[in-house]
């Protein structure tokens, strides 16, 4: 039965017990309140049909009150979880932005809902969810963008610096603006080793060496990347942007083997004099003699014979096997270019 129903029904029923009672007795009835001598003995008359009703009509009263509070008390608790329902909704879409959620919870069921689900990576499995909420959808529309490599500036991403999605939305930057590839190299203390070599490979791309050296200085550069910058610039139609004794401490300060010097070597004869890509060799030889290979095959290419011949004579049997056959051959009357050979790191 609804609630108004009950009051409505508990009325009818009060009144009709009044009216058959005050029919059936109509006398009245006197009530002695006895005071235990601290007062005078009260005394209270009314009709016999009132004091019939009064019982009923203060049960009436209580269970009114009764049936008010709990009715109230359950509208707040559906209340409380319907707004936690609502609530949902932002903890998932904190998740797909690889965030934690900060909504709190009064429902203790949707307290615990909340805890797994900040311990879970939840993933777009299409490009679209059919959802009435515009904040799923706006978060729907960021995941996208930045899965298809567009950059969505910071006051609108709104996100920690070290999240997910905040670093893969600054490789997007990279990949869309090479003036911010330079900005990070620049900044490299504050970005991490994979962002740094995607800025650079963006910068080796679209920027000159020379706008790249300035940016490079407080870089820890590897052997790979400065083989891609030797080699850039080795390649430039201008003039070298780096000398010798530049090229000399890139190399040194980084692992490389006489393979990938020869790479280098190669490109540099582009640009340098013989005389200035000998000399770089060799004191690249004198400072890691494991790293004599690339010398002696810069001393082949331009014929200094009898340099070769002075650091063949000298080395172990077992070494630089492919140069003294090369020597060998070449006093033998045949020649073969040294691109045709395989070297040993």
């Amino acid at each position: 039965m609804g609630f108004k129903k009950y009051i409505l029904a508990s009325i009818v029923f009060i009144v009709a017990i009044a009216v058959y009672t005050g029919a059936m007795v109509q006398t009245d009835y006197t009530l002695n309140i006895e005071t235990f001598g601290i007062f005078e003995t009260y005394k209270l008359t009314l009709p016999v049909f009132i004091w019939v009703i009064l019982p009923v009509f203060v049960l009436f009263i209580a269970s009114v009150l009764h049936m008010a509070f709990y009715g109230a008390k359950g509208y707040f608790e559906r209340n409380s979880i319907q707004k936690d329902l609502t609530k949902i909704i932002s903890v998932i879409s904190s998740r797909l932005l690889k965030k934690d959620s900060s909504v709190v919870f009064k429902t203790p069921e949707l307290k615990e809902f909340n805890n797994i689900l900040n311990q879970v990576n939840i993933e777009l499995s299409k490009e679209t969810i059919l959802t009435e909420s515009n904040e799923i959808k706006k978060t729907v529309e960021i995941l996208n963008k930045i899965k298809n490599h567009d950059y969505i500036p910071a006051k609108e991403l709104k996100l920690s610096s070290d999240n997910e999605l905040v670093k893969e939305n600054v490789k997007n930057r990279i990949i869309n603006d090479s003036n911010f590839a330079i900005e990070v190299l620049k900044s490299a203390s504050s970005y991490d080793q994979e962002t740094i070599e995607l800025a650079f490979k963006e910068s080796i791309e679209n920027k000159s060496v020379a706008t790249i050296k300035k940016a490079i200085e407080g870089v820890a550069l590897t052997s790979g990347m400065v083989k891609e910058l030797l080699i850039k610039d080795s390649k430039a139609a201008n003039e070298m942007t780096f000398t010798n004794p530049e090229i000399l401490q890139l190399i040194q300060d980084n692992k490389f083997t006489n393979s990938e010097l020869m790479e280098v070597a190669k490109n540099y004869k582009r640009t340098m004099s013989p005389e200035q890509l000998i000399k770089l060799f060799e004191d690249i030889s004198s400072g890691n003699e494991k790293l004599t290979g690339a010398y002696l095959y810069v001393l082949f290419e331009y014929e200094m014979i009898d340099d070769v011949r002075g650091i063949l004579v000298n080395s172990q049997k077992d070494e630089f096997i492919v140069f003294k056959a090369m020597l060998d051959l070449r006093d033998a009357g045949k020649h073969y270019t040294l691109d045709s050979l395989t070297f040993d790191s």
